[in-house]
């Protein structure tokens, strides 16, 4: 059993080792981390580091060839701590960002339901907002993986995560760019009236909050047509919280609006 102090994991990483050293160390954090799964200190102070690491380029390809990925996969089935959960999240979505490769074969290991798992049992902002923002990475890889979010239980605790935690605009953001993903999918399981009138109303309560506003936006715009909707669009309230989000974030918010209204105006029996 391998046994290194966070501490001086952290100076030997600060010494910007040679490339082969640099990637002897991480192949035997991973390992301590294999071998060490009960030292709740040593993986989070580990997990921490990989989530640095993988921010660069170099990092990320030696991790998910030193088999990381899996690793902080099993991490996060297998934490009893919400904190070593979300760090070790936090690196596999730093890890798997823009590479489809690794996306793929964390699909194929069902993180999906890994995920899942957690959102129903945390009830931590942070955590929830991580999971969404992996889940959203994730199906950015293929329409397939983003089906498979789309037709789990995910869609209706985002459903939920909206109205639930309504004023904590970095989970609402997450939450909203998370379905956009998946909103355009087909037999997604969204209830697009209910959803559309949560994402005006989580709006409403973040008038100042730029990704609240630029995700919600977008996401309206992404909708498919209905009556239902557009009845919803024309309504006055509807339209007083779109227009402040343009007059806001013109730049980010004006052509969705203009999109949404244009499109719900001139629907024909829908």
């Amino acid at each position: 059993m391998v046994v290194v102090s966070s501490r001086t994991m952290k100076s030997i990483l600060e010494l910007q080792p040679a490339k082969d050293s640099y990637s002897n160390i991480l192949s035997l954090l991973v390992k301590t981390v294999e071998d060490n799964h009960r030292n709740f200190e040593l993986v989070y102070a580990i997990c921490g580091l990989f989530a640095n690491v993988s921010l660069s380029s170099k990092g990320k390809m030696m991790l998910s060839k030193l088999g990381a990925g899996p690793t902080l996969h099993k991490v996060m089935k297998n934490a009893k701590d919400a904190d070593l959960a979300q760090t070790a999240i936090n690196a596999l979505s730093n890890l798997t960002s823009k590479n489809r490769r690794l996306k793929n074969m964390m699909v194929e290991d069902s993180i999906i339901s890994t995920v899942v798992s957690i959102l129903k049992s945390s009830t931590q902002s942070t955590t929830l907002a991580d999971c969404f923002g992996l889940l959203k990475n994730l199906c950015e890889a293929s329409e397939s993986t983003a089906q498979l979010a789309g037709d789990s239980d995910v869609i209706l605790i985002a459903m939920n995560t909206i109205q639930v935690y309504c004023e904590i605009p970095d989970l609402v953001a997450s939450t909203f760019s998370f379905l956009r993903t998946v909103v355009t999918i087909e037999n997604n399981q969204l209830h697009y009236l209910e959803l559309a009138q949560k994402v005006l109303s989580a709006m409403k309560d973040n008038p100042n909050d730029v990704r609240v506003q630029s995700d919600g936006c977008h996401l309206l715009a992404e909708l498919p047509k209905s009556r239902a909707l557009k009845s919803l669009f024309q309504s006055e309230s509807t339209e007083m919280i779109l227009v402040a989000a343009a007059k806001e974030f013109p730049d980010l918010c004006k052509n969705a609006i203009d999109g949404i209204f244009f499109r719900n105006r001139f629907l024909v029996n829908a």
